[in-house]
């Protein structure tokens, strides 16, 4: 039952009048990391590392030394949501260059007819990957990643490139960083003769540390094609050493057909340059989608 509804809402979106439609490309839209997952998406300022990809290029810059991230998502209606990234600093100071792959699959799916009537099972998939180049200048973060995307269902094929563009800056003298991105700025998605453009959003977003170990975070989001705002809060505790609890709150997450809260939670566990994140978010009568991601660096 669940992947007849999946494929129904597939099929929708490629088949509705173009003025009808929003943007393309929607997993585009899920995020990537569990720390960010767990805080609500409010990961703009905070995003650093590896686990920046997809939120903040700039954000790899604060990398050390070499940082590997895997994350893996049971996504909602049974399909699969997967992220594996690397990032390595060069011997120029500052500059650290990476790559992340992000790849979503729904398995195989039952199709119907104009009648409605059963036919045969196909799979899909939607995947992207990105090179990103990001530098310290000064107080500021700079970041830029160029990414190729591709999607496949039935058979049919679309692709696109698109560029990521962020900023980040720790304010002087404040326990205050700010952060700007803008993702997912390129060209069109074609299946046959139906053209979607990507999901567009700007960024803005700001986080607090009120005392090391514990940040507030909040986002501020445009999604340009689709006309939605959505403001995320996300708040973190370091409880003990190496160990943070998390929750956040997003407001429109912007997946067509979902109607969950907003809220989420998570934790998080460092030891020795290894680092494991879970989060949890509910999706009402779509289920739970439950993400983790381990971090390693050396």
């Amino acid at each position: 039952m669940k992947s007849t509804l999946l494929i129904f809402t597939v099929m929708a979106g490629f088949s509705l009048p173009a003025q009808a439609l929003d943007s393309g490309a929607t997993f585009l839209k899920i995020d990537t990391d569990a720390r960010a997952v767990s805080m609500g998406s409010a990961y703009t300022a905070l995003a650093s590392g590896v686990g920046s990809i997809g939120y903040n290029p700039a954000g790899l810059s604060a990398a050390s030394g070499v940082e590997l991230g895997f994350s893996h998502a049971n996504w909602i209606m049974d399909s699969m949501h997967d992220f594996a990234g690397v990032a390595v600093p060069m011997k120029t100071p500052g500059l650290v260059l990476g790559m992340g792959i992000t790849r979503f699959s729904n398995g195989s799916m039952e199709s119907r007819g104009e009648d409605r009537s059963a036919g045969a099972n196909f799979s899909s998939y939607d995947q992207a990957v990105s090179l990103i180049s990001a530098r310290r200048v000064g107080g500021s973060r700079l970041g830029l990643a160029v990414k190729y995307i591709e999607s496949e269902i039935a058979g049919e094929r679309a692709n696109a490139v698109a560029v990521d563009l962020g900023l980040s800056r720790a304010l002087r003298g404040l326990p205050l960083t700010v952060g700007f991105s803008v993702q997912n700025l390129g060209t069109s998605m074609k299946y046959i003769d139906q053209k979607d453009p990507l999901p567009l959003s700007l960024s803005a977003g700001v986080m607090f540390s009120v005392v090391p170990g514990i940040n507030l975070a909040m986002d501020l989001r445009r999604r340009v094609y689709d006309r939605q705002n959505s403001v995320s809060i996300g708040t973190e505790y370091g409880v003990l050493k190496g160990f943070a609890l998390r929750t956040g709150y997003l407001m429109n997450n912007g997946l067509a057909g979902t109607r969950n809260k907003g809220l989420s939670a998570g934790a998080g566990l460092n030891i020795g340059g290894m680092g494991v994140d879970y989060a949890f978010t509910p999706f009402g009568e779509l289920g739970n989608a439950q993400r983790i991601t381990l971090k390693t660096e050396f």
